[in-house]
């Protein structure tokens, strides 16, 4: 690889876009980009305590000439631009000149380098900016850097450094970006002696198989699209909807192979999907895109992840479009393709159909007394709480597979009081109006309409949120086994095998003994792989899979930036919601009276977990107002 003399950039104080070291996730970002534009094959990563005390990049790049190596270490110096208008034609990730100068004023630094056409290579030690010592030494071609002790002479910035486990999933975000943009090279991260992630040189969808799991790249389809003048070009992975996420940080968009956030795109690989996932859900995708480099400025944040397009609507369109086509064309119209066949006790339609209704009946009740036997109960001090839930799961389970069975039924008479119910009153000039049913739960199945006293004694109406009243009781159900010796756990007669990508990896393990405090019981097995042996008894029916992993990803993205404790209430806040009955779902009296006597129980019954309003109040004085049936 041809490389140019390091030189100072002229008119530096145009490029530069300021500090670039926040955290050690900065650091690890600037060497493997320099290792990366200096043609390296391999590059190899070690942090220690969290890139806190060691930051080693290793590369078999094309290296430093004994010349130039100490003059790459002062300001606004580069191999890669002369000046300004060289931006027209980037083709490179670094470009300020800012990157090692700003990396040694913090740290102590040691760098061995060699290039070919040298029989030896240089070694420099530098600390706090100052250049300590240089020599000549033996080693291979490439560079390997040493960054020590990040911010030792800053002790204001240093103690500002989150946990390492926050820390560390930076770094850990990083390296799966740069995989994944680079799947040609051989990427080795490290951390405290241990492989944390191993990629080598692959083609993409095997690098997401090694970052996401075998599931994740099963589901994503190759898209591979250019015009004619090469001008624009759409490559990469789209993932099929049963692999969409609830945050869209999974996904990853590079353009001319730099790792960039982008607003505009996101909101077009979104769009591109509308109509094919639920709502609340972004797809999955790891998309390449080439363009000119006069058509897009990259220098608009200091660490070079936001961009900006010369025209907006162009490149808005043209993404949308190429996306959508490829999803009518491999998504929705080869739906089928999806179509788990992999259930055992998988019925076709017609076999469905053949069965008698008494078949159907008894199949439903067995499979029922199936579903139910998977639970194993655990009592404790909370057992009527515990009982109340497993039946409504359990009612729950049989509602949901007699219901086809119900649905076929030919229905010859209906009672008069139910056809009142179910129909609406039609006439001219009138409200389109009908009685509500007799559990008091509104057509819309959220709030449930009750009759009671105020606490000073006025008679009228309450209106209860069912979902609100759900998930202050399931907040404090948490809460209480957060901060209980005696844990209300169910044990999984088949425990669930969990694959995680390497942050969510380090989340658990960093939290274990929290996470195991709300109920669930995880043992790593090995690699990214974790077994979930327990979980807790208020979660019901057997977990999905997919909740479970669901789960894991959102609370590892609550916690990035925090420690545990910091975020327990969040945490906790959103097991509660997760947990949760649901805005929709329809309630037995039973379900309503047991959801009404927990509610009752909580320390604070009036609000749900986020603060919401679980019960509002209306009285009869306050109707007769309305009425004007008072003076």
């Amino acid at each position: 690889m041809n490389r140019n003399k390091i030189k100072k950039i002229r008119d530096s104080e145009k490029i530069a876009a300021g500090e670039v070291v926040e955290r050690p996730a900065n650091v690890v970002k600037e060497l493997i980009e320099n290792s990366i534009d200096a043609g390296a094959k391999e590059v190899r990563v070690i942090v220690k305590k969290a890139g806190k005390t060691l930051i080693q990049v290793i590369d078999d790049g094309i290296g430093i000439p004994s010349d130039e190596i100490e003059f790459a270490f002062e300001r606004h110096t580069s191999s890669k631009i002369r000046g300004i208008e060289d931006l027209e034609t980037l083709s490179t990730l670094g470009f300020r000149g800012e990157a090692l100068a700003s990396i040694t004023a913090v740290s102590q630094v040691e760098i061995i380098s060699r290039t070919e056409n040298e029989e030896a290579g240089i070694q420099l030690y530098i600390e706090g900016g100052k250049l300590l010592e240089k020599k000549e030494i033996s080693c291979l071609v490439g560079t390997n850097i040493k960054v020590k002790n990040v911010f030792y002479n800053i002790p204001a910035r240093q103690k500002f450094l989150k946990s390492d486990s926050t820390e560390l999933g930076h770094i850990t975000d990083i390296m799966q970006r740069y995989a994944l943009a680079y799947p040609g090279i051989h990427f080795i991260y490290r951390h405290n002696d241990l492989d944390v992630l191993n990629c080598p040189v692959n083609d993409l969808k095997t690098t997401v198989f090694h970052i996401y799991g075998k599931k994740n790249a099963k589901y994503m389809e190759s898209i591979d699209y250019s015009e004619e003048d090469n001008d624009f070009k759409i490559y990469g992975l789209l993932g099929h909807p049963e692999v969409s996420n609830k945050n869209r940080n999974y996904s990853s968009l590079f353009i001319n192979h730099r790792y960039v956030i982008s607003d505009l795109l996101y909101r077009a690989v979104q769009e591109a999907y509308k109509g094919t996932l639920m709502v609340g859900k972004h797809p999955f995708f790891i998309l390449h895109i080439e363009l000119d480099p006069s058509a897009i400025d990259f220098n608009v944040h200091p660490k070079k992840l936001h961009i900006r397009f010369e025209n907006e609507d162009y490149i808005f369109n043209k993404v949308y479009n190429v996306i959508r086509n490829f999803i009518e064309e491999t998504f929705i119209e080869k739906e089928a393709k999806y179509i788990s066949t992999e259930i055992s006790d998988y019925i076709s339609n017609k076999e469905e159909l053949a069965l008698t209704d008494e078949e159907n009946e008894s199949q439903a009740a067995s499979t029922s007394k199936r579903t139910t036997q998977k639970i194993v109960e655990v009592r404790d001090e909370s057992k009527d709480l515990i009982d109340r839930k497993d039946q409504m799961v359990e009612e729950s389970v049989q509602l949901h597979l007699t219901e086809s069975i119900t649905k076929r039924k030919s229905i010859k008479k209906q009672m008069p009081e139910t056809y009142i119910r179910d129909k609406y009153i039609i006439a001219k000039n009138f409200p389109k109006i009908r009685l509500i049913p007799y559990t008091g739960q509104l057509s819309n199945n959220i709030y449930v309409v009750l009759e009671g006293t105020s606490q000073d004694g006025e008679q009228g109406l309450y209106i209860l949120d069912q979902h609100a009243a759900s998930e202050r009781i399931t907040k404090e159900y948490f809460l209480k086994m957060y901060e209980s010796s005696k844990r209300s756990k169910q044990q999984l007669i088949s425990p669930l095998k969990l694959e995680v990508n390497p942050s969510e990896k380090f989340f658990i393990e960093s939290n274990l003994k929290e996470i195991n405090m709300l109920g669930f019981t995880f043992e790593h097995f090995g690699g990214n792989t974790f077994i979930l042996r327990e979980i807790p008894t208020i979660m019901g029916k057997l977990p999905d899979v997919k909740i479970i992993n669901e789960i894991i990803a959102d609370i590892t993205e609550i916690g990035k930036d925090k420690t545990f404790s910091e975020i327990k209430e969040e945490i906790i806040n959103y097991l509660a919601c997760h947990k949760s009955i649901r805005g929709g779902d329809e309630l037995t009296l039973k379900n309503i009276r047991n959801l009404l006597i927990d509610l009752a129980n909580c320390k604070n019954p009036f609000h749900c977990a986020h603060g919401r309003p679980t019960l509002k109040f209306i009285s009869f004085k306050e109707l007769d107002k309305l009425f004007k049936r008072t003076g």
